[in-house]
C-alpha cells in the first residue's frame, strides 16, 4: 500500500515539528507530556524531568515559571475536561489529536485570539465553557513567548525540536 492510498484511520500521527510553530511550542508540549505522565504514574521523576529540561534551556527562574504554566494547563484540563486525554511520551516525535488541539489552542493564545481560545477550550473540555483552561493559557502565553525569544527561531520559522528532547 502506498502512502497516498493509506486510509486516514491508519495514517501516521503528525510530527511534533509539523504541529508546533516554534521551539517554544515544542518545549511546551514536552513539558505538558512530562506533567501528564507524572499525574498518570504518580512519579515525581516525571515532574523533575520537566523542570530539569526547562531550566537547562531557559535558566532556573524562567524554566520554573514555564513549567508552572504548563502545570496550570494540565490542572485545568484535569478539572474541566470530561473524558480521557491522550498524550505521547515526552520525547516522542509524533502528536496525538488531543495534543494537536492543545498546541493549536496555545497558538491562538499566543496570537491573542481570545474569543477563539474560549471557544476551542470549551470544545477541548467538552463543556459549554472552560474558563480555567482559558486563564491557564492566557497566563502561559507570556512564559511561552519569553521562551521563544530565548530559544531563537529555526530556519523557515519551523522548530528544530531535536535540541529540546
Amino acid at each position: 500500500m502506498t502512502a497516498s492510498s493509506t486510509p486516514p484511520s491508519h495514517a501516521a500521527m503528525p510530527r511534533v515539528t509539523e504541529v508546533c510553530g516554534d521551539d517554544a511550542d515544542v518545549l511546551a508540549l514536552s513539558v505538558v507530556r512530562f506533567v501528564a505522565a507524572g499525574y498518570m504514574t504518580s512519579d515525581v521523576a516525571c515532574w523533575d524531568a520537566a523542570f530539569d529540561g526547562a531550566e537547562r534551556l531557559l535558566g532556573v527562574e524562567a524554566g520554573s515559571r514555564f513549567v508552572a504554566c504548563a502545570v496550570a494547563i494540565v490542572r485545568a484540563l484535569r478539572a474541566e475536561r470530561d473524558g480521557d486525554w491522550s498524550f505521547m511520551p515526552a520525547t516522542c516525535c509524533r502528536a496525538t489529536g488531543h495534543e494537536c488541539a492543545l498546541v493549536a489552542l496555545i497558538g491562538r493564545g499566543r496570537r491573542h485570539l481570545w474569543d477563539e481560545v474560549a471557544r476551542e477550550a470549551a470544545e477541548i473540555a467538552g463543556r459549554e465553557a472552560a474558563p480555567r483552561l482559558v486563564e491557564a493559557v492566557r497566563v502561559a502565553v507570556a512564559a511561552i513567548d519569553a521562551a521563544a525569544e530565548r530559544l531563537g527561531s529555526a530556519p523557515q520559522g519551523r522548530p528544530a525540536g531535536a535540541a529540546l528532547h
